[in-house]
């Protein structure tokens, strides 16, 4: 319903306009009247009014005063003014306090018919405006967000960031819940990958602190927008650091321990402390080589190093390379070069191989 706040204050004025509007068409209801500024500034905490329909001329505090005031208080009331065709051109300064239309009085059919679709108009604005707001509720922003922070996918950052929506949401009555719910969706990513919860509680109080300290909308938006896309560098660069270091760790440790045959990828994940598939993703990330693969060719590599020493056995190879079954090392052996450990040696003896 699109509440509505009549202030004129000759009281058989606003008993004509209650009588002749029509409510139903554009799903008003009448939220009060005050017959000055004055009175009208008192029932704002009240009544909530959506549109304030007021006389431009009034004793003691006017109509573009009271525009005026409105604005500094409450910028999503929408004014319109009521004038004298003398008044006009005085009453046009109010539109820099977001008076949305000027009607001329007397009020005729005409202005009637005006006034009855400007409000009709409204309303149709108000539903938009409580329809967006309900998307920053919606599961699929909150998805398209997090996704986005995960992936470190920056368009889709920007396609939100630039949308009128984004700016429709931020600029309404609802900045502070909306730009709050926002700021929630950085926490709940942060919280997703196991950040420090002590911390995360500690940044998220500070945070919605500053948010609500800023007065001016537009540095709220910038507040959020540089909140979304700090996060996104600094989780890239954290993700790159991360990657770097277990990357680092598993190839030290796997050529410290590929020699083992009790070693395995299960063994290398639980000294590293993460999960196996975490591992898996992580090493094939940085070297673009499947985990399980490197391992396999490492030491068979070693293995073919080993073979150009006649002082070892073909088991004594196998067992130095990791593997404690020799027929299991002869058969992967021959699978990967085309040739058993034994052809291998006697190619090398024949000198048509280099052993390392």
């Amino acid at each position: 319903m699109l509440r509505i706040l009549l202030v004129d204050d000759e009281k058989f004025a606003i008993q004509g306009l209650i009588s002749m509007l029509d409510w139903d068409r554009f799903q008003g209801v009448l939220a009060g009247t005050a017959s000055s500024g004055e009175e009208a500034l008192t029932l704002l905490e009240t009544v909530h009014p959506d549109v304030i329909i007021s006389d431009i001329k009034m004793g003691g505090m006017n109509g573009i005063e009271l525009a005026r005031q409105v604005r500094e208080r409450m910028p999503h009331i929408q004014m319109i003014l009521l004038t004298a065709h003398g008044e006009f051109e005085y009453a046009r300064q109010a539109i820099q306090y977001g008076v949305i239309n000027y009607i001329l009085k007397p009020i005729t059919r005409d202005k009637l018919e005006q006034l009855n679709c400007l409000l009709a108009q409204t309303t149709e604005q108000l539903l938009l405006r409580q329809k967006s707001y309900l998307t920053v509720w919606d599961d699929s922003l909150k998805g398209r967000l997090l996704t986005a922070l995960k992936n470190g996918d920056r368009d889709t950052l920007d396609e939100f960031f630039q949308s009128p929506l984004f700016a429709q949401l931020m600029l309404g009555n609802d900045c502070n819940p909306v730009g709050i719910q926002l700021l929630n969706y950085l926490y709940q990513y942060l919280s997703d990958i196991n950040l420090d919860p002590q911390a995360i509680s500690y940044s998220r109080s500070s945070t919605m602190e500053t948010f609500l300290d800023m007065s001016d909308r537009q540095e709220k938006m910038d507040y959020i927008i540089t909140k979304y896309y700090d996060l996104l560098t600094s989780v890239s660069l954290q993700k790159n650091a991360h990657t770097d270091a277990i990357t680092s760790y598993a190839l030290r440790y796997i050529e410290e321990h590929y020699s083992d045959p009790e070693f395995n990828l299960s063994a290398l994940s639980y000294a590293m402390h993460v999960s196996l598939s975490h591992l898996s993703t992580v090493f094939k990330q940085a070297t673009g080589v499947n985990l399980s693969a490197y391992v396999t060719d490492l030491r068979l590599e070693k293995s073919r190093q080993l073979l150009s020493d006649m002082s070892h056995t073909i088991a004594e190879v196998s067992l130095l390379s990791g593997y404690s079954d020799a027929k299991y090392f002869a058969k992967l052996f021959k699978k990967k070069t085309g040739n058993t450990p034994s052809e291998y040696r006697n190619l090398i003896l024949q000198g048509g191989l280099h052993g390392n």
